[in-house]
């Protein structure tokens, strides 16, 4: 199996199957009662949904570069405001995280091995994360789908 169907593999382990952490992104997701996304742990932290709209943003951000798209801030924001607070809307973003997680999969699949050591943006910039290699890139949407997901669970458990 070569590198990049490793990674591939790695990613869509952390998405949707059986990561060596614990539980993927989906099914901690997916095992959070819709009524509680919106609820705040305290004033100064983040809700479920929020986060789950940031790790949207950022699986967006990372499809686009690999499409070719000079590395930005994500088009719907870092840290994007949710527009509704229901069951329903909460049923609709993790739907994007999953389509969108998908739709990366399928990018990496048809990018150009070769490429994957090539750096995305011309600068070192954290906040960006740009400056890293498109290898890089994929190493870090696994890394922060994993710090998220960890986040989520304890946020789940303290609001329950």
């Amino acid at each position: 199996m070569n590198s990049k169907k490793m990674l591939m593999q790695e990613l869509s382990r952390s998405v949707f199957n059986d990561p060596w952490h614990g539980a993927s992104l989906k099914e901690i997701l997916d095992n959070v009662d819709p009524e509680l996304v919106f609820l705040k742990s305290t004033s100064n932290t983040h809700s479920i949904i929020e986060i789950a709209l940031h790790i949207n943003s950022w699986i967006e951000e990372v499809t686009s570069r690999f499409e070719g798209t000079v590395p930005a801030n994500p088009l719907s924001g870092d840290w994007p405001i949710p527009k509704f607070d229901t069951p329903e809307y909460w049923e609709i973003i993790k739907e994007r995280i999953y389509d969108n997680s998908n739709r990366l999969f399928l990018i990496i699949d048809n990018f150009p091995e070769e490429r994957l050591e090539v750096i995305a943006g011309e600068e070192k910039n954290p906040e960006l994360g740009t400056g890293f290699t498109f290898r890089g890139m994929i190493f870090g949407i696994l890394q922060h789908n994993a710090y998220h997901s960890g986040q989520i669970s304890l946020i789940n458990k303290l609001i329950q």
